[in-house]
């Protein structure tokens, strides 16, 4: 029979697992985390975590990609906005879809912790998740960025694409000082706030790239 928890109903013993992973992963680290924790908690055995993920580097390695996928599930790379759409329609396409991910109500508070971890100590799955994921974004940037200003060479475009999403990940994370500075921006609903982030990057970084020689 399958674990029933007492919150989201049944679940099964991998979907358990992960659910139960995520949190202790984010809190304990991946190398201090154990499997008796996890399984006790999940209330399963080993050899479910054997059966599923092999071990416990291959249950951390599908915790990280569960998280990430989920997001670009919902908020593709391009944000929904095809090929047809004028260069600045994508560029704000990609933004828009870079913040949501970010602000997105899918990701879980354990999620930022266990990022947080990684940027400062990259593990090997987060390294090869990151590999993936920046494979399919930077040439979709590139392309918009040498639609922008065709002027620009290879490494111009490439610095232009780490300034784009540079941008997306730093502002969101600088919402502490925006609350300092402007109290009022608390209030505002997230789904607004998203909108004058996306349309500030998106007006900055068009007239930055279109700018440069």
């Amino acid at each position: 029979m399958e674990p029933v928890h007492p919150v989201s109903g049944v679940v099964s013993t991998r979907e358990r697992i992960l659910e139960v992973a995520g949190p202790i992963f984010a809190d304990r680290g991946r190398r201090d985390a154990t499997i008796r924790e996890i399984v006790q908690q999940a209330g399963v055995n080993q050899a479910a975590v054997n059966y599923h993920f092999r071990d416990k580097e291959g249950l951390y390695a599908e915790v990280l990609r569960q998280g990430v996928q989920t997001a670009l599930d919902r908020y593709p790379p391009d944000g929904g906005v095809g090929v047809e759409a004028t260069a600045a329609q994508r560029l704000h396409g990609v933004i828009s879809a870079t913040l949501h991910r970010y602000f997105s109500a899918e990701r879980k508070a354990w999620h930022g912790r266990l990022m947080m971890r990684e940027f400062e100590d990259p593990s090997p799955a987060f390294l090869a998740l990151m590999d993936e994921i920046v494979g399919r974004l930077m040439p979709l940037v590139d392309e918009i960025v040498g639609l922008i200003n065709p002027g620009l060479d290879a490494e111009q475009r490439w610095l232009c694409c780490h300034s784009v999403l540079s941008q997306c990940n730093s502002l969101p994370k600088a919402e502490f000082f925006f609350s300092r500075t402007r109290p009022a921006w608390d209030l505002l609903p997230k789904s607004e706030r998203i909108e004058i982030l996306t349309d500030h990057i998106s007006r900055y970084c068009l007239a930055a790239i279109g700018g440069l020689t």
